[in-house]
């Protein structure tokens, strides 16, 4: 399987009770209308048995954004609601 090289096109930094939140949206070099986006740090309800991981893949940045931004508002309003942090991805 070939490895695949991805451009950070943006990075954004939050913290949410505490807890600090890294989040990127990617795209990889070789197909410049693919956006995605990872998150250092996942939250999880208290009625889940795992972590509410983001995977998704995007054609616009646009849409990347929105939806990365609707994942850090929910990210908020679990916490807000008693819920857990789980580990994300590391960079």
């Amino acid at each position: 399987m070939p490895a695949t090289i991805y451009s950070i096109i943006k990075e954004f930094y939050a913290e949410i009770h505490g807890h600090p939140v890294k989040a990127r949206i990617i795209s990889p070099i070789q197909d410049e209308n693919t956006f995605t986006f990872q998150v250092s740090s996942y939250f999880k309800k208290n009625s889940d048995s795992e972590a509410n991981v983001p995977a998704s893949t995007f054609t616009s940045y646009a849409n990347a954004e929105r939806h990365l931004f609707g994942y850090l508002e929910a990210f908020q309003n679990t916490i807000d609601l008693g819920g857990d942090v789980a580990p994300g991805v590391n960079f």
